[in-house]
């Protein structure tokens, strides 16, 4: 019954009022998304499963961090421990089979994938977040197995706003932002603090990150530097550990990142881009929170490199290709001293439009100093059948290298695998789009066909709190996936959504036991809607449906009613209506019903 009122409460706050007409849906075929190829920006919102969380929808929605807005990706698993810590899978993989990127340039850190979201960006400074579902080795190298997140961040325009937030579990939040722009010259300054008392104790954080961009016109291109960083405090019990063991953890993390470019515009007929890049990862990790000598790891990670990419016209398409060279160092208190380079070369071609028939096809070759080389080519194409109706099918080969976590990592419940063999894959998907800017519906079913999956698996002989995860290839695993997704407009202007995904696998080699790799979202649905109401007020909501292996099924509901006038907003958020009980990752109880309260500014408006 509570369920029925929920819906109930949901429906009525999307009833008729006045049209949604500055919220109309966006149409990828109008977009210029990086990622999904170097050669042409048009193409692969034709001929690939691309999907954007802009940052309109990241204000207009329920959402508080990274996590919370790629939760709303079709394809995209997002497990939370808390706030300040979440893994991130797409299509089935785990946290350390897809590739983040920041800007286009890799923002993966090679200690583990558990750290693939602690990037120094704040949630305001976000313009959009693009999520390629599916391989993309070929144009990224390792890492791009279930997909590529790319965290585009917001240029230089001339505004300063702010946001303030407080609410359930003690949580106080202070978003603020300006730049300048656009000219010659353009700058812009963004930071952001959170704490909160946790939702169940070994929950709380302390958060904060900071980003300063500049960028100048130089000989017509823009030269751009991106400086970040973000640090983070958070008790993280029965994080790593089983739920019953009687440890109270304690995590510290620090982010900092460099990025210099010298970009040239979409129109350019020829070009060559230089990047730099450096990122460096802090973690200091304590088993007993009140007892640090207990038992505490440190580790440093650095990942410096470059990568130049040239571009040119041709007379029937475009052509992209360069080399990257990029160098991993660690230091650390458990997995020892680390070194490792890799380098790259890669090329692409593209030819057709959006409007018709259109190809790309690409390949890369990469070289690891520990694992030798690899070849990765993809081909995807595009028809458009009749107007409304576009048919596309791509294949590419991925592959990862196992993590430094993965081959070294030692304490009382996970022991490492130095001999780990790295993962490859290939993956096959066909799919539809059919509409445009009124009503939308996308349609897909993948396969990919992965070898040396590697997991933790429990050992034989231990369970509950002495339970010990190994590090181990799985041999063959096959995944295969449905995805839908339909976007309407109703005559009274509400924005409706629904999108589901299933999922089955089959392991050629059974584990008893999985930790992370075969325990993804095996069936999921959502239905959102989100419209304008009465005197500057506006709501929207979202009902969604998960289930994966050893757990049932469950319903979240999250809604925002918001108001605003003259540049200012006020807004009030519910998440987890339903009260749902279910458990996170770490097998522990997820957080339930919380409500926050926010206000926030823009000027100019």
């Amino acid at each position: 019954m509570k369920l029925r009122h929920l819906l109930l409460a949901s429906a009525a706050a999307l009833a008729p009022a006045r049209p949604l007409a500055a919220q109309n849906p966006y149409v990828l075929d109008t977009l210029h998304v990086t990622v999904g190829s170097r050669a042409d920006p048009r193409l692969p919102s034709a001929t690939r499963s691309v999907e954007v969380v802009t940052a309109g929808e990241i204000r207009r929605l329920p959402t508080r961090t990274l996590a919370d807005a790629l939760a709303w990706a079709l394809g995209v698993d997002v497990q939370a421990r808390s706030p300040a810590q979440a893994d991130v899978g797409v299509r089935g993989s785990g946290p350390e089979q897809v590739l983040v990127l920041v800007d286009g340039v890799r923002a993966t850190d090679p200690q583990t994938g558990h750290f693939a979201l602690d990037q120094a960006v704040p949630l305001g400074d976000v313009e959009r977040i693009e999520v390629l579902r599916g391989p993309a080795s070929a144009l990224y190298g390792a890492d791009a197995m279930g997909g590529v997140i790319n965290i585009v961040t917001r240029s230089g325009a001339r505004a300063a706003e702010g946001r303030a937030e407080g609410g359930s579990f003690g949580t106080a939040t202070l978003r603020l932002r300006a730049g300048s722009g656009p000219g010659p010259v353009a700058a812009s300054v963004a930071g952001e603090a959170e704490r909160s008392d946790g939702f169940r104790p070994g929950t709380d954080f302390r958060a904060g990150s900071g980003r300063g961009s500049a960028g100048v016109r130089v000989g017509g291109r823009t030269l751009r530097a991106d400086l970040g960083y973000a640090a983070r405090d958070f008790g993280a019990r029965a994080f790593y550990t089983p739920p019953q063991a009687p440890f109270d953890e304690y995590e510290k993390t620090r982010t900092a990142s460099l990025l210099v470019t010298w970009d040239a515009p979409d129109s350019a007929r020829a070009a060559l881009e230089p990047r730099l890049s450096v990122r460096r990862h802090d973690d200091d990790f304590v088993l007993q929170r009140k007892q640090p000598s207990f038992y505490e790891n440190t580790h440093r990670s650095w990942q410096a490199g470059g990568e130049l990419i040239g571009r040119a016209q041709l007379p029937l398409g475009r052509l992209a290709g360069g080399v990257e060279g990029y160098r991993d160092l660690l230091r650390s208190s458990n997995l020892g001293d680390r070194d490792e380079s890799r380098a790259a070369g890669f090329a692409e071609v593209s030819a057709g439009s959006v409007a018709g028939a259109a190809l790309s096809a690409g390949a890369r070759a990469d070289w690891h100093s520990r694992y030798g080389a690899f070849l990765a080519p993809s081909l995807a194409v595009a028809v458009r059948v009749a107007r409304p109706l576009r048919l596309r099918a791509s294949v590419g080969r991925a592959f990862r290298a196992p993590s430094w976590t993965e081959r070294y990592y030692t304490d009382p419940s996970n022991v490492g695998n130095p001999d780990l063999r790295p993962e490859r894959a290939w993956e096959g998907e066909v799919g539809a789009d059919l509409g445009g800017e009124r009503a939308r519906l996308s349609a897909d079913g993948w396969v990919r066909r992965a070898r040396d999956l590697i997991d933790w698996i429990a050992r034989p002989g231990t369970s509950g709190a002495n339970t010990v995860w190994q590090a181990e290839n799985l041999g063959r695993v096959t995944f295969r996936g449905a995805e839908l997704s339909a976007m309407a407009l109703d005559p009274l202007g509400t924005r409706w959504q629904l999108r589901a995904g299933a999922l089955a696998f089959r392991a050629d080699q059974a584990a008893a036991s999985s930790k992370y790799a075969l325990r993804p979202l095996t069936r999921t649905a959502s239905l959102a809607g989100e419209r304008a109401l009465l005197h500057g007020l506006g709501a929207g909501a979202r009902l969604a449906f998960a289930h994966r292996p050893g757990q049932s099924g469950y319903w979240l509901l999250d809604a925002r009613l918001r108001t605003g006038w003259r540049g200012a907003e006020l807004y009030l958020d519910g998440r987890n209506l339903t009260g749902t009980h279910y458990l996170d990752v770490s097998a522990m109880p997820a957080p339930g019903r919380a409500l926050y309260v926010g206000a926030g500014w823009s000027f100019p408006r």
